[in-house]
């Protein structure tokens, strides 16, 4: 049986893990009465209007009361979303034991309910009480179990996103895109105004069914957005409502500089109205690092925006090609001294460009800003107390836009759904793309019709080619596959791939002198990061070596070795280390 090879399934097995399958019960103690009056639903101080089929909710009290306000207006919303939750905990366990060596399905059904005891007891021992007694009041109010919303509360990254903010003029834009590991997330939009006794009011730009803040501003006009930072194992307090607590007692970012700490893994986008300043805040084992706008911008891309955090935390498989292009994109466009309106900012959110690659819509899951995993989109704009969004799996930033005016509570559609997303060429791709991810490659019949149906497509993009040329190379048409991959780089002639894909042809055939030149070509590409550049030094080591050449080989293997310690080593990763140093050692 196959080992687990997924990293989406260790990542939806995890959420599950923390957020369900507890055996809590419905804690609801009685029928609460909400009252119908001026186009909303009411229950106490809270009240909830739907326009355009999102609810707007408004919640006033102390923290017990805004989760019982939440749970009760809310409660067939919240229902829906943890009943999406428990059926993806089916899927995921079941993918699980497939993958999983008939041993592991014993230990993980003997073990998992002491695991997640343990957890709960130690995520109720860290939360606030005040946290606590919200979470409480979501539950009473909604019937769902309070272990289920406790878990989501402090369970793993399942949202990642691309994050901006530009300073124009003494304006502040921030805007950001939300990618949904978990793409029914986009199905439960929400708007929630938090007005908790004794702390600042705020508005979160988020999802039906998550205890905190996803994008917000608070009544001061700061504004935060978060991302994943770093893809190593961490030692925190495993909480993501220090966001909340961020818009509730901080109006500037010395505010922010104080409470910042606590978190584990994320870069905090922070702007600021009363600064007329924006920052990007590193946090990662407790440890924060604020960096602020350089020439009057500054963007975060699923990375430590800290050059001395990313070497610290981030590996070099961080920086491939979804963060390198996304970087590219919004460098060439923030750094632009020309006039940035929000028109802009959503155009730049709604970018689909690899590189300077353009007409070729969608290029890359996840290698774009706007991208197949894009669930949700937001700028914010606190001089004019004003937020406009999107929502919508794939392709967030191309659905439908709204403007809202927290202020004045006015709200209406900003912009019509992009084209783009009824181009019969591009939904033919999106489709393809969705089932190319579940090919089996032992399987040569269906390997073999999907790459027929790929030829078929009009939409001809690096990525199709890329995956066209690789079936039919594994299918024994070498032929087919270089006249795909010379038709890569007579399209692509700045990108690295073109080039290794070409090595990695003629290597796998031993004609290792052209390897040589093909991957040595890559490394001079102008589109390239430092993870395919390792991955070209890998082959090329592996070349010389097979041609005698031992004295290139190892000089190949010092240039690997550099790169692994320009960042934190991965544990998977420290045995090649080892035995590359070991190599080295021997050779000299």
């Amino acid at each position: 049986m196959k080992r687990i090879n997924s990293p989406l399934l260790f990542l939806a097995f995890s959420l599950i893990a923390f957020s369900i399958n507890l055996n809590g019960q419905a804690t609801s103690k009685e029928n609460y009465q909400i009252t119908i009056k001026d186009g909303g639903k009411h229950f106490g101080e809270g009240y909830v209007t739907y326009r355009e089929g999102i609810p707007f909710i408004y919640l006033k009290g102390d923290p017990y009361e805004i989760g019982l306000q939440y749970g009760v207006l809310l409660k067939e919303e919240m229902r829906s979303f943890y009943t999406h939750v428990d059926s993806l905990e089916k899927d995921m366990i079941s993918r699980l034991y497939k993958q999983s060596p008939w041993y592991m399905d014993i230990i993980i059904k003997i073990s998992y309910p002491f695991v997640m005891k343990g957890k709960l007891n130690s995520f109720k021992k860290r939360a606030p009480d005040d946290l606590l007694a919200q979470l409480k009041g979501m539950s009473e109010g909604s019937g769902v179990p309070f272990n289920k919303i406790l878990g989501v509360a402090f369970g793993p990254d399942f949202i990642s996103c691309s994050s901006f903010i530009k300073k124009v003029g003494g304006r502040i834009i921030h805007g950001r895109n939300a990618d949904h590991y978990i793409q029914f997330f986009s199905r439960y939009p929400l708007i929630a105004h938090y007005d908790k006794d004794g702390k600042y009011s705020y508005i979160d730009i988020g999802i039906i069914g998550i205890p905190f803040a996803v994008t917000g501003i608070n009544e001061h006009g700061l504004t935060l957005s978060w991302s994943q930072a770093t893809s190593r194992p961490f030692k925190g307090k495993g909480t993501m409502l220090m966001f909340n607590r961020i818009l509730e007692e901080c109006r500037n970012l010395n505010d922010v500089d104080t409470i910042s700490e606590n978190v584990d893994r994320f870069v905090t986008m922070i702007g600021s109205l009363e600064d007329r300043m924006g920052a990007a805040y590193d946090i990662v084992d407790q440890k924060a690092m604020r960096t602020d706008l350089k020439g009057g911008y500054i963007y975060a891309t699923n990375r430590c925006v800290s050059p001395a955090m990313r070497n610290e935390y981030n590996s070099i498989f961080d920086t491939d090609w979804f963060n390198s292009a996304r970087e590219y994109a919004f460098e060439k466009t923030l750094s632009s001294s020309e006039e940035f309106t929000i028109d802009d900012a959503i155009r730049l959110l709604s970018n689909t460009d690899f590189y300077d690659y353009t007409g070729k819509v969608p290029p890359f899951k996840g290698g774009n800003i706007n991208n197949n995993q894009t669930g949700a989109s937001a700028v914010l704009d606190p001089d004019n107390c004003t937020v406009y969004f999107a929502y919508g799996v794939p392709y967030g930033a191309f659905r439908k836009w709204f403007i809202y005016n927290y202020k004045t509570d006015e709200f209406s559609v900003y912009k019509n759904e992009d084209n783009r997303l009824h181009n019969p060429d591009v939904v033919a791709y999106m489709e393809v793309e969705q089932r190319w991810k579940d090919v089996d490659w032992e399987n040569k019949d269906e390997l073999r019709q999907m790459a027929l149906e790929i030829e078929e497509l009009s939409v001809e993009n690096f990525w199709m080619l890329h995956n066209s040329c690789w079936a039919w190379y594994d299918l024994g048409d070498s032929a087919k596959a270089e006249a795909i991959i010379n038709r890569q780089i007579e399209k692509y002639p700045d990108l690295l791939t073109s080039y290794s894909n070409k090595g990695f042809y003629y290597m796998y055939q031993k004609r290792f002198d052209k390897a040589i030149e093909y991957f040595s070509r890559a490394l001079d590409a102008t589109i390239t990061n430092e993870r395919k550049q390792m991955y070209c030094y890998e082959q090329l080591a592996h070349c010389y070596a097979e041609i005698g050449d031992e004295a290139k080989s190892r000089d190949c293997y010092s240039s690997i070795l550099e790169f692994y310690n320009r960042y934190w080593i991965p544990k998977q990763s420290r045995e090649e280390v080892k035995r590359i140093e070991e190599l080295l050692r021997n050779g000299d």
